[in-house]
């Protein structure tokens, strides 16, 4: 009897498997939704200034020196930690934080963007994964734009270098030359180093070439800090080298000399003298050691796979991804749904009757143009010279802003005042008592062009505080923005002529005793914290 051969069952079929991979991907994508304000700010920054051009490529830089250790990598994956989910956590408040006072503070969704991929390296493949991928991740904090204020007083201390020593290098030529702040006098011609020929152009896309130089660079840990440190002197000297030529060629030429082509392809000349001068240093450091060929000097640094403690864990990295996802998630539903109608606006008197609280004064209330309005970003601002009965001379200047978020922030004055070749010749934060008895530091400026003095204080007025330092500004801010739901406020400015015939206590009683009257008529038009307010505002209205 023939037996009928019986039928092998088919396996039992398996349930959706969520591939790791799969998860990577969608941590990703929602990354990109929740900090796609942040991310947006990036590519707005790195196409409206020059100087930060450099950082698209930046993370792709970053990604060639992970890809090419990719071995290493994924030898080095281990057992997923816990503790990640701390950093998953902060990336995420500070988003929500940034958000509420977006343009001021973006540095900071910016900088929780990158201590985020740690975070998740931690969490996703542990310790071992995390360091490898520490230093490609550190990379990228060169692509996150510094903020506008911090631009400005590099951009001034570089200006001064440089002038100073582009000065002296034309007068080692023997051409007479005089420098007032930031203008160059050669008689005929003057010339005005301004904020685009301060070098920063060549200083923050040299400083991350230096950094991946010292990365390629075969050679001990203090002298790749050396090749990283010496872009700075490098820049300062080859752009007063600049500023010398174009000096020489003005005087020499005229004034087309200093713009159009031959002031770009100087400048592109002097980038390339700049790399130059930093391979020199490389190899001068290289013949120390004892190494002489350029090939035995930068090179691709071959990278040993830190070895986990624990092996890694599917389980484990699946239940930390979902947990990250959920977070992340979470804050960029917050910060895209439940925060766009978060501020309150309080009640408050326009700034044009401020001057007619003066009683018997003369003022003249200065007006601007559209592009300076732009510029200017207030809600409310005011301008205007004021002269008292006994003929003493002020200026006023109050920007107040509804809200600081989306696109709406300060020009501290330190940003505004080298421009037209005027120079801070003394700066100082100096306290000051009310009538009140109230206590509050101050800005305290001198300026000079040409002889010619002025005496300028300013302060930022917001919600009853008032406060001369900006780091301390940004971050009350943030607690009034969670408190209070408020972020309003003004930067206020007031200015004097110091006279050739009198001291400078003369000009510092003066601008005090303006300052002592003009601070009661302040509160109707810069509310307190306890004004009231109207209904909440829509920023995006």
């Amino acid at each position: 009897m023939t037996e009928t051969p019986q039928e092998t069952p088919p396996a039992p079929k398996k349930g959706f498997e969520l591939r790791p991979v799969y998860l990577v991907g969608l941590l990703g994508l929602v990354i990109v939704l929740a900090f796609y304000g942040g991310i947006e700010n990036l590519f707005k920054r790195w196409g409206e200034q020059q100087e930060l051009s450099h950082g698209y490529f930046l993370p792709l830089i970053a990604g060639w020196m992970l890809w090419s250790r990719r071995d290493a990598l994924e030898q080095s994956l281990g057992k997923p930690e816990l503790l990640g989910l701390a950093g998953v956590v902060i990336a995420a408040v500070v988003l929500i934080l940034s958000e509420l006072t977006v343009t001021s503070l973006m540095i900071f969704q910016q900088l929780a963007l990158l201590g985020l991929f740690s975070s998740l390296a931690l969490t996703l493949g542990g310790w071992s994964l995390f360091w490898l991928t520490l230093l490609p991740v550190g990379y990228m904090l060169f692509m996150v734009p510094p903020p506008y204020w911090a631009i400005t007083i590099l951009s001034q201390q570089f200006q001064l270098w440089s002038s100073q020593l582009g000065v002296a290098m034309i007068e080692a030529l023997g051409i007479p030359v005089l420098l007032t702040g930031n203008i160059i006098d050669l008689g005929d011609y003057k010339l005005q180093v301004a904020e685009a020929c301060s070098g920063l152009r060549y200083l923050f896309p040299f400083l991350s070439l230096g950094f991946l130089a010292a990365y390629l660079y075969k050679a001990p840990l203090w002298q790749r800090a050396i090749v990283f440190l010496s872009t700075i002197p490098i820049t300062i000297f080859m752009n007063s080298v600049r500023i010398a030529i174009t000096g020489i060629l003005v005087q020499q030429y005229g004034n087309e000399h200093a713009e159009g082509f031959i002031h770009l392809f100087e400048g592109w000349v002097v980038f390339l003298f700049c790399l130059a001068i930093l391979f020199g240093v490389i190899v001068i450091l290289g013949r120390i050691s004892g190494r002489k060929k350029p090939g035995e000097l930068l090179a691709l640094p071959e990278i040993a796979p830190k070895k986990p403690a624990a092996e890694w864990n599917k389980s484990s990295f699946t239940l930390n991804a979902a947990i990250s996802f959920a977070i992340i998630a979470a804050a960029g539903a917050y910060v895209h749904f439940g925060t766009s109608n978060i501020l309150k606006v309080p009640a408050r008197t326009d700034l044009a009757a401020l001057p007619y609280e003066f009683t018997g004064w003369e003022n003249t209330i200065e007006q601007v143009d559209a592009q300076t309005l732009d510029v200017l970003g207030a809600d409310d601002f005011l301008i205007t010279n004021m002269t008292s009965p006994e003929g003493e001379r002020f200026n006023l200047y109050i920007a107040y802003l509804n809200m600081q978020r989306h696109g709406h922030s300060w020009h501290s004055p330190r940003q505004c005042i080298p421009g037209g070749g005027w120079q801070i010749t003394d700066h100082h934060v100096v306290p000051i008592t009310l009538d009140t008895g109230e206590t509050f530091y101050y800005n305290r400026i001198i300026i000079e062009n040409r002889g010619v003095r002025q005496l300028l204080y300013y302060w930022y007025d917001q919600r009853g505080r008032k406060i001369a330092n900006e780091f301390v500004m940004k971050f009350l801010l943030i607690f009034d923005a969670v408190k209070i739901r408020r972020t309003d406020g003004a930067m206020i400015r007031i200015m004097t002529p110091i006279w050739q015939h009198e001291t400078m206590e003369d000009a510092d009683a003066r601008l005090l005793g303006y300052m002592r009257d003009l601070q009661p008529k302040l509160p109707k038009y810069v509310p307190p914290a306890d004004a009231e307010v109207t209904d909440e505002f829509d920023p995006d209205a």
